[in-house]
């Protein structure tokens, strides 16, 4: 499964919390959260990673149909989220609804620098309301070039964000796609996808035993079989 979600190396600039260029726009701090946000209709979106703490988001592709929008992409960092601080929100703008039904999708690779962590949970909400028939919020983990299917999660109308438990697997990066599915009979409208994500610290590995220790270890199990053999002959 590592294997399938393998770090992936793009081509392009990285920026950092005090630096922006190429489409991404340093946003002011919001409540102790920062981050950058980019206009997608811009191709440099897709040129340039950006950095926040040890995160770094790569945007890969975007369909919809809704040609003439400007829809955004905002990447932070909130140190008062304990669970999921870093928040990946896809903007529309205008707002999906049954006039300006739309089928798309936004792609993107998200990695962790530490190599000491790895991620835990994601979750997935939006913003706005639709009819639960009327439309569907689909997350999915790929592989690097977007052809084995991991793990997807689809969402009809979530009171709440829903989460995916991803500790088990030990990624440190995740290759995901955000669908939405809008139909012409929605009662409502939605204006974002909201996307959490969260990481833990990767479990120790017991270290080999000292020498003395093995050799203790050793020492012992034979003095145990030479009394089993001792006890045969008697």
């Amino acid at each position: 499964l590592k294997s399938f979600l393998g770090a992936l190396l793009v081509g392009g600039t990285v920026l950092t919390a005090n630096t922006a260029q190429a489409g991404w726009i340093a946003t002011p701090p919001i409540g102790g959260a920062t981050g950058f946000k980019c206009l997608l209709n811009d191709a440099d979106c897709f040129t340039t990673s950006v950095t926040l703490g040890d995160k770094e988001l790569t945007l890969i592709s975007r369909t919809t149909l809704v040609a003439a929008n400007d829809d955004v992409v905002e990447f932070t960092l909130d140190p008062t989220d304990v669970e999921t601080p870093w928040l990946l929100s896809l903007d529309f703008n205008p707002n999906r609804n049954n006039i300006l039904n739309d089928v798309g999708n936004l792609r993107y690779k998200i990695a962790i620098t530490d190599p000491s962590k790895v991620f835990d949970q994601v979750k997935l909400a939006k913003a706005g309301f639709i009819a639960p028939t009327d439309y569907t919020i689909t997350k999915t983990f790929w592989n690097s070039d977007y052809t084995v299917q991991v793990i997807s999660d689809a969402l009809t109308n979530p009171v709440s964000p829903d989460g995916i438990s991803l500790a088990s697997l030990g990624l440190q990066t995740l290759y995901v796609q955000d669908e939405w599915n809008v139909q012409p009979a929605a009662g409502g409208s939605i204006n974002n996808i909201q996307n959490g994500f969260g990481q833990t610290d990767i479990p120790p590995v017991p270290g080999p035993l000292p020498l003395v220790g093995i050799g203790a270890a050793f020492g012992f199990s034979r003095r145990i079989r030479s009394r089993i053999k001792g006890a045969r002959l008697a």
